[in-house]
């Protein structure tokens, strides 16, 4: 064969390019499921810096969103993403990576979570703090109808700057046994987040005073997977200071609160979902991440990489 005549290797091809569904997500070995995250941040980057749209707050909830469609079975349980600028990665994994590059555009995708474009978005917002009402509202009608899905809301610490999210929590624990609530705390909305509730987060992830409770995070780790889990404990530690932080104001509010824990690390976060919706209580799941997670100059100035375009 001549050299003209050769061919180039074919590009290696993507785990992404096999998620169609949710589904096809239960089906990947569990190992890879750290190639497919690199594979969304890189297919977020590569269609963002042409289109538009909101790149720094979905590249940090990639392995967020990837653990939830990997435990929970959308479209009977309901995700419910406040704001739901941050669906792109729920948006390609549910069927629509083949119309991503439309995105924003004219006839195209929408920039945020629509229940008319796709059955797997059962709720559609465009502003911050509504989504735990939404939430309790779907959970109150589950119960009294018998059902037994999984209603799991998640919510970044701008929400929790809002009254109306305030309002769902006092009723959630009157009202139903079944609640998951995910607090996304990466300390941003838009901008960096002020006020007592953003310091006193802040505050739960650094005060030393809770440095001992080590042995609480591992009992915790240990409940969620058996003595397997274990060797997590160690890389919990070096992640996040604290797993279990008891009598804080979501327990006063009648949530029992687990937290905060790396919200990178999917087999982690697998696990504590596996173990969270197995419970007969509202619960809330404090998390936290790095918004612009893999992309150092969404890192470096979050501001501008919140929306582009």
């Amino acid at each position: 064969m001549k050299k003209s005549d050769s061919f180039e290797a074919p590009s290696k091809a993507r785990i992404l390019d096999t998620i169609n569904s949710p589904s096809d997500l239960k089906r990947l070995e569990e190992g890879k499921l750290p190639q497919l995250a690199q594979e969304i941040r890189d297919e977020l980057i590569t269609v963002l810096s042409q289109v538009g749209g909101h790149l720094g707050p979905n590249l940090g909830v990639v392995e967020l969103t990837i653990a939830l469609h990997r435990v929970f079975s959308t479209p009977k349980d309901k995700l419910v993403f406040d704001v739901s600028h941050q669906g792109y990665v729920h948006k390609l994994l549910t069927g629509r990576r083949g119309r991503f590059n439309t995105i924003r555009q004219y006839q195209g995708l929408n920039g945020f979570l629509l229940r008319t474009e796709s059955n797997h978005d059962c709720y559609g917002a465009g502003h911050a703090g509504t989504s735990l009402s939404a939430a309790l509202g779907m959970a109150v009608a589950r119960d009294r109808r018998g059902g037994r899905e999984n209603v799991v809301v998640v919510a970044g610490d701008a929400a929790f700057t809002c009254g109306t999210s305030y309002e769902a929590l006092n009723n959630v624990a009157d009202n139903t046994k079944r609640l998951i609530v995910v607090l996304n705390d990466n300390e941003w909305s838009i901008a960096k987040n002020v006020g007592a509730i953003a310091n006193y987060l802040n505050r739960l992830v650094t005060n030393d005073a809770y440095s001992h409770l080590h042995e609480k995070a591992a009992k915790f780790v240990e409940m969620i997977g058996g003595r397997f889990a274990q060797q997590f404990v160690h890389k919990v530690e070096e992640g996040v200071k604290h797993l279990v932080l008891p009598s804080v104001i979501f327990e006063d509010l009648g949530l029992r609160y687990y937290g905060p824990i790396d919200g990178h690390d999917i087999q982690l976060l697998i696990q504590t979902f596996e173990f969270l919706k197995r419970q007969n209580e509202p619960v809330l799941l404090h998390i936290i991440t790095q918004k612009g997670k893999g992309y150092a100059p969404a890192i470096a100035k979050p501001d501008k990489f919140h929306g582009l375009g």
